[in-house]
């Protein structure tokens, strides 16, 4: 008797726990999902941030006779960020066309 007792609260529990542990973790699955998806916005938002940042750094570097030194290696360095992000090629174009900038060395980097 007591067998068959404890046979049908394991029968009941079992299946119950279970479930309830699913369904834990398919919250926690959607919730991953979620989370993803607002990483690939805040990535999105950023890229187009350093696009209108590196465009606009670009072109006021391109007007001056010649751009100091720390100021060609902070885009450069921020053009290669903006790769390894994913970025597009049109800031992969600038990027080729401040290579040929002439340097005006300020002695601030060794």
């Amino acid at each position: 008797m007591i067998e068959l007792i404890i046979k049908g609260i394991i029968g009941f529990l079992v299946p119950t726990i279970l479930g309830f542990l699913i369904g834990k973790l398919k919250i926690k699955a959607s919730e991953g999902k979620s989370i993803l998806k607002e990483f690939e916005k805040i990535k999105v938002n950023e890229l187009m941030d350093m696009k209108s940042d590196l465009s606009n750094k670009f072109f006021i570097y391109d007007a001056l006779d010649e751009v100091e030194d720390y100021l060609v290696i902070s885009f450069q360095e921020k053009c290669e960020r903006y790769f390894e992000l994913g970025g597009n090629t049109y800031i992969h174009q600038l990027y080729e066309k401040s290579k040929k900038w002439k340097i005006k060395h300020t002695g601030y980097l060794k």
